[in-house]
């Protein structure tokens, strides 16, 4: 930094306009888009920590992803939105589901085996994640305040699947609307809120939660 005094960096809104910024609390896991909470001295709600440092979330492999599928959906490339968006949620849920599994103690190697037996994203909504929170994902999405997240989410991979594999569906898709693109985007920014509330339920609320440098 070249500056003594910098300012912190303001969090962008879900409405299309990129990535949102949350900050990471190294101790605890906890997310937050409170600018103040990236100074490590700023107390975590969760777990009081004033030490550490503070990462952003989504991290930056993530936000240049999001970005170039914006610049698609500018230029009118629906169907590589579709497939983009459709992947990246995908790859949202496996990043927090290793959150999880890491913050109940799972070693990198359980982590890793875990996730490749259960490859397939029904597996990990419907088996995986009851059985690491207790809580059915339509659930958690309620809690969250996003009780069509799931129903929605399905459609679009349904979309996709049916555009992608062509014969292993029926009535495989031709195309890909415009209207499926604005859909992807708009699940895309719901589901930074709906993973980050999970995140926070699950991974900096979890009882035995320990450090992991190792993690997503």
């Amino acid at each position: 930094m070249t500056s003594a005094n910098p300012q912190p960096a303001q969090p962008k809104p879900p409405d299309g306009s990129g990535a949102p910024v949350y900050w990471e609390c190294e101790t605890c896991g906890f997310l937050s888009r409170d600018p103040a909470f990236q100074d490590a001295t700023h107390a975590c709600s969760t777990c009081r920590s004033t030490t550490g440092t503070r990462r952003t979330f989504p991290p930056d492999r993530l936000r240049r992803v999001d970005e170039r599928i914006r610049h698609y959906d500018e230029d009118g490339e629906s169907e590589v939105v579709v497939i983009l968006v459709a992947t990246f949620l995908e790859s949202l849920l496996e990043d927090m589901l290793a959150r999880i599994m890491a913050a109940e103690g799972g070693s990198v190697k359980l982590r890793a085996a875990v996730l490749d037996t259960l490859r397939s994203v029904g597996q990990r909504l419907g088996k995986l994640f009851p059985t690491l929170t207790g809580v059915q994902f339509e659930d958690a999405a309620a809690q969250a305040g996003l009780p069509e997240f799931p129903r929605r989410w399905r459609a679009l991979r349904s979309e996709r699947n049916a555009f992608i594999h062509d014969a292993a569906f029926e009535g495989p898709r031709e195309e890909l609307s415009e209207a499926s693109a604005k859909e992807a985007i708009a699940l895309l920014d719901q589901g930074y809120k709906l993973f980050v509330g999970i995140n926070n339920r699950f991974v900096a609320g979890a009882p035995h939660r320990r450090k992991d440098d190792s993690r997503p």
